[in-house]
């Protein structure tokens, strides 16, 4: 694997004045783009980048699980990017434009269930199209999980088709078989375009990042219809099924009743699950991930008061039942004696 601790300033050609370069991560649930967003963050030098993340559900874990980048970071509301291409996406571009130190750079980090076509048309048919350039639309593949199939999502393939790059992560979890056979099908999809292999998302950044892959002429012809029926380019997560389920307490796991629910209550159509956990036996912050059968959990240091927080995204969630299974997961203090009293006296 090529090192990262290279100088990306020599290494990248100037960037251009004709607008601001703008980098699109894709890919389906957790294959690998925030690991990927950390990557760049981490290896940037000396280049300003500024940062749109965004997450399916209500709470946003994936603002928490990138490093520290201060003022970088700018973020979009609540909800999924491809379904809010409207003002308030142009707005938030602006602001990174506007600002007073020069910005180098725009990333942008799409949710796992995103088809990338309606954002690019935003970047197509507005003004941002005088004001940014379309560097390249990247997407992270899972090699070990992504299949023909890839939970029966047309966003999974749109995804693909329209990359400008494919990133074939995880292949450390994939057999030699399995990663042909993705090459295979990926290439059958769109011929001709570049593939890049990788564990735990590390790609040196002079092959991601100013590589001017994206050929904007290809979309010009779909512009008028964008303009005149947006909605049509945005209805997959009702197609797709999808739906999360979000959870948040101020009382600690216990970790014995945590891993219970993870092995014996988990539906198996929860695809993907991330969050923030407390545990009781435990002083650590500690970040979680799941994608398919697989789960992580990673300690770290609390950088905020202690709390759970949870997202967990499949089809046909049973919400209130995830939710009680995870309230009894919970420790919580002890109703002290004298208030049971009490409630009784007074009735």
């Amino acid at each position: 694997m090529t090192p990262l601790n290279f100088n990306l300033s020599d290494a990248l050609p100037s960037l251009p004045k004709s607008g601001m370069p703008v980098t699109i991560i894709t890919g389906f649930l957790g294959s690998g783009k925030t690991t990927l967003l950390n990557q760049i963050l981490q290896n940037k030098d000396n280049l300003k980048i500024a940062v749109l993340v965004n997450e399916f559900g209500d709470i946003n874990i994936d603002e928490q699980l990138l490093i520290s980048v201060e003022s970088d970071m700018i973020e979009l509301d609540n909800g999924c990017i491809c379904c809010t291409i409207n003002d308030g996406f142009v707005n938030t571009v602006y602001q990174v434009l506007e600002r007073e130190e020069k910005i180098d750079y725009l990333v942008i980090e799409t949710t796992g269930l995103a088809d990338p076509f309606p954002i690019i048309m935003t970047f197509m048919s507005t003004e941002l199209n005088f004001l940014t350039r379309l560097d390249a639309i990247i997407t992270v593949v899972d090699a070990a999980d992504f299949d023909a199939k890839h939970f029966d999502s047309d966003a999974a393939l749109r995804q693909i088709r329209y990359a400008d790059m494919i990133i074939l992560n995880k292949i450390d979890l994939a057999t030699e078989d399995k990663i042909n056979e993705l090459k295979a099908f990926v290439k059958d999809i769109k011929p001709g375009f570049r593939i890049l292999e990788s564990e735990y998302s590390r790609v040196p950044l002079p092959l991601i990042l100013d590589i001017g892959l994206t050929q904007t002429d290809t979309y010009k012809a779909d512009i008028p219809e964008f303009r005149r029926n947006k909605s049509a380019f945005n209805n997959h997560l009702e197609s797709d099924g999808f739906s999360f389920v979000s959870f948040k307490s101020d009382y600690p796991f216990e970790l014995e009743k945590f891993e219970h629910f993870l092995s014996q209550q988990l539906p198996s159509h929860v695809f993907r699950a991330k969050g923030i956990l407390w545990f009781q036996e435990s002083p650590a912050r500690h970040i979680f991930q799941l994608s398919g059968p697989r789960y992580d959990l990673q300690d770290d240091d609390w950088k905020t008061h202690p709390k759970n927080e949870l997202v967990f995204i499949g089809r046909d969630l049973d919400e209130s039942l995830i939710k009680q299974q995870l309230n009894e997961c919970l420790v919580k203090p002890d109703i002290p004696h004298q208030f049971s009293l009490l409630s009784v006296f007074s009735t």
